[in-house]
């Protein structure tokens, strides 16, 4: 009887510690998700160093730039943000009165990108360059340009909000 005993409190004992570590293995490996997610600072602006991300933001600004250009409303409303829509109850009606428009053919070239992370797939950019008019026999003068991109990485989408470049001033 006592090595019966012994042996179920044996097995008892290989039982426990199978149960430990196989819980300590989990922790280790698939709680990090959670902790990192957690983790994430959404308070901290930093410069956009990455060529293919920079590519990749001045590409949104350039494609919501010839919107602009070409007065394509329904396209602009898709592109700028729902918070930004619903914060100025922007509609059809009166869109060009808080993004304005811009004239002809123009060519945007993005010099400084600063970059936000919102949360795990989303970033805001904060963007400044320049627009140049596209003319046949002529230069035409520089304007600086600004806006900020969210870009929702899961989702490979992008929206659009007009920015007054405070942070580059």
């Amino acid at each position: 009887m006592g090595k019966k005993q012994e042996n179920k409190d044996k097995t008892i004992a290989i039982i426990l510690v199978i149960a430990v570590l196989i819980l300590g293995i989990y922790k280790l490996f698939f709680d990090k998700d959670k902790k990192a997610e957690e983790k994430i600072d959404t308070e901290t602006i930093s410069v956009v160093n990455d060529a293919s991300r920079f590519f990749t933001v001045t590409s949104c600004v350039s494609k919501y730039i010839n919107y602009l250009s070409i007065k394509d409303t329904d396209n602009l409303l898709i592109l700028l943000s729902n918070q930004y829509q619903k914060e100025n109850e922007i509609n059809a009606e009166n869109i060009y009165n808080y993004i304005g428009t811009i004239d002809g053919t123009n060519t945007f070239n993005g010099k400084k990108i600063m970059q936000q992370r919102i949360s795990k797939s989303i970033y805001k950019y904060y963007v400044y360059g320049f627009i140049q008019k596209e003319l046949m026999d002529s230069i035409s003068p520089k304007q600086d340009f600004y806006a900020i991109i969210i870009l929702d990485e899961e989702n490979m989408t992008f929206s659009v909000e007009p920015y007054n470049g405070d942070m580059f001033k």
